[in-house]
């Protein structure tokens, strides 16, 4: 027998304080994991921010981040994220666009919320800076990389009891999303920030082209772990709300964006595996599906991720906002 669905809320708007919305896509759930419950996604009627509702209660959050971001089952993220080619290629593309407003160097203390394995802090520590890793999820950070290097604390931002002023620079690299209250997480970054320190936030992009095509099978979607979804707008609204200027915003390139969608649409399509099942490759069907897609991969995906990128309508985004002087 399948489990039930937690229960889940429906809470007011961060950003605005709203309580009116308009569906825009319904019948959304777990299409990674498979876990059960249906969700819809809802844009604010006051401010435009999208966010899941109804969304698992904060007690009920804990059953669907369970052997999903670490854990046995998961070492393959950790490989991805602190020693793959593509993950390191990934997180200094995001120190270029860093970059562009501040370059890294020895005074620098950065924080990185939503810190995960620590991948992104081993590159930015390159520069000579000085880092801090936070997350919520307790087996990431236990075998979060070079320890005797970097600060890792678990926890939120509210509570981790960082003094006012304590790092020049705070990222959020999809993370963001994840958070209950982002307009709070942002407002406690905002206080944790020096002056004339830098905020940036890397979050899907909810307006992004492939979105409109997949609807509920784009992967960047994630329910219901993304709780909310930004689009360039929403997201500087939300930083400008936390009392931050932005400086800067681009879309950026999304690997897998596509295919991954695709490959997700078509195993609804197909039913397999079936819904309450775990995910697998290894059935006749499920590897002629892997093929296919690793073609389209080489062919399609590459070269469309390069146009949409350009045309500022991939499925990922970063922002960088300023604390004043």
């Amino acid at each position: 027998m399948s489990p039930t669905a937690p229960p889940t809320t429906t809470l007011p708007c961060p950003l605005c304080g709203g309580s009116a919305y308009t569906t825009v896509l319904q019948g959304a759930r777990d299409w990674i994991w498979r876990k059960p419950g249906v969700f819809q996604v809802q844009r604010c009627d006051g401010c435009a921010l999208v966010a899941t509702r109804p969304r698992p209660t904060d007690e009920a959050l804990g059953f669907y981040y369970d052997d999903t971001y670490s854990g046995e089952a998961e070492a393959g993220m950790r490989r991805f994220q602190t020693e793959s080619w593509l993950g390191r290629r990934l997180n200094r593309s995001r120190l270029n666009i860093i970059s562009k407003i501040k370059k890294l160097g020895a005074s620098d203390r950065l924080l990185d919320v939503g810190c995960s394995y620590g991948g992104f802090l081993r590159e930015a520590r390159r520069s000579g800076c000085t880092t801090s890793g936070l997350d919520l999820d307790a087996g990431s950070i236990e075998q979060a990389v070079d320890k005797a290097h970097t600060d890792y604390r678990v926890g939120t931002l509210e509570g981790a009891g960082y003094p006012p002023e304590s790092f020049t620079i705070i990222t959020f690299m999809e993370s963001l999303e994840h958070h209950t209250d982002p307009v709070a997480a942002l407002r406690a970054a905002y206080a944790a920030l020096a002056p004339g320190g830098l905020c940036v936030v890397e979050v899907p992009n909810f307006a992004g082209f492939w979105r409109k095509v997949f609807r509920t099978a784009w992967l960047p979607l994630l329910i219901p772990q993304h709780l909310f979804h930004f689009t360039p707008a929403t997201l500087k609204a939300a930083m400008k709300a936390a009392g931050m200027t932005p400086v800067h915003h681009q879309t950026i390139f999304a690997p897998l964006e596509g295919v991954a969608s695709l490959g997700l649409w078509l195993t609804r399509i197909l039913r397999s595996p079936p819904m309450g099942a775990k995910p697998s490759w290894r059935t006749p069907l499920d590897l002629a599906v892997f093929l296919v897609l690793l073609v389209l991969y080489v062919v399609t995906e590459i070269p469309s991720q390069a146009l949409l990128t350009v045309l500022g309508k991939s499925g990922h985004q970063m922002a960088i906002a300023k604390k004043a002087e």
